[in-house]
């Protein structure tokens, strides 16, 4: 992550394709708030990303341009956050995901042939744990962010987005503003479930979507919302955000988890102090990992496991590549 704009990225995509009340990895064609969206019922098919022909130009790109970007800047994983584990002759392996803008069909296809062979597919949250309703209060995020912000947030997201996310939760329209440029029609995690259904594969899960939901509040709130507005200067930021943090991904370049400098930089521009900052990514990372130690160890006990979970989870001294070594497992990166 180095460029403005992208640490409130980091966050959206920690959870935009693993928790299933985030927009809109499950159904790509809905916008799925826990709560209908203003203007749109309850799972309908309206596309808040498809462009009318009767909207004007400075409306977000559709589903079409974005999968475009996200081709050029990813025609294929050449280098996979993909590990094998190996411990008391029991072999077990861990794919890091970008939950959003990457498709299955990407990756190696070694990849989807280990998941064929597993006894066992774990997620993040488990397949079917769907997080109870969990409307906004009805009070209104013009109000919160004040006119100016407001205003910058209508010229960034187009004014029917806007108006759509107006009287939702601020993660909400903190996601659909970071997610202007991700192509919403790939979600890894989830083509990977459903390769696990279609075989009949058992499937399981690290913590639950209410957790998740919980802590997806707690960190995309009204201030980091405000901070994103106003340290985001335009569209094309974004843009070049998502290309250049899917680039990385594919080409597995990026192997330090968190926030790096300039991310911090401007959090701190935003008010944030170091504390903050920290605790930040360690509720994100530090902590999460930490949980799901115990609970890897059990189940590669029996072997033949096959893990999902967010890419920037693996990476750094507190990552769970590093956690499962000191827990004696030998750890390999396995290259195409």
């Amino acid at each position: 992550m180095t460029t403005s704009g992208r640490f409130a990225l980091a966050f959206v995509l920690a959870f935009a394709g693993c928790h299933r009340d985030a927009p809109p990895a499950r159904d790509p064609a809905t916008i799925s708030t826990g709560s209908a969206a203003p203007g749109v019922a309850a799972g309908s098919a309206a596309d808040p990303w498809a462009k009318d022909p009767v909207v004007d130009a400075d409306e977000p790109p559709d589903q079409s341009a974005t999968k475009e970007l996200s081709d050029k800047a990813c025609p294929q994983v050449t280098a996979p956050y993909y590990f094998k584990f190996v411990k008391n002759g029991k072999t077990n392996h861990i794919l890091g995901s970008r939950h959003l803008g990457v498709s299955l069909e990407k990756m190696p296809a070694k990849v989807k042939e280990q998941i064929l062979k597993s006894s066992l597919v774990v997620f993040e949250t488990p397949p079917g744990d769907e997080a109870g309703e969990t409307p906004g209060d009805g009070s209104s995020l013009a109000d919160k962010l004040g006119p100016k912000t407001w205003d910058r947030y209508k010229t960034l997201v187009g004014g029917r987005i806007a108006s759509m996310v107006e009287r939702q939760k601020p993660s909400i329209a903190l996601l659909m503003l970071m997610m202007m440029y991700e192509d919403k029609t790939s979600a890894l995690d989830m083509e990977i479930e459903q390769v696990a259904a279609d075989a009949k594969i058992k499937t399981g899960g690290l913590e639950s979507s209410a957790f998740q939901g919980q802590l997806l509040e707690e960190l995309l709130d009204v201030r980091l919302l405000k901070a994103t507005i106003e340290g985001t200067p335009d569209r094309k930021t974004i843009e070049k955000d998502s290309f250049d943090d899917l680039k990385e991904y594919c080409a597995g370049t990026d192997t330090s988890p968190g926030m790096d400098e300039p991310a911090i930089k401007q959090m701190k521009d935003a008010g944030y102090t170091d504390a903050e900052i920290k605790k930040l990514d360690e509720r994100l990372l530090d902590e999460r990992n930490l949980r799901w130690i115990p609970q890897l160890e059990k189940m590669f006990a029996a072997g033949n496991v096959f893990v999902v979970v967010g890419a920037d989870h693996l990476s750094g001294a507190k990552g769970v590549v590093k956690l499962l070594t000191a827990k004696g497992f030998k750890a390999e990166r396995l290259k195409p």
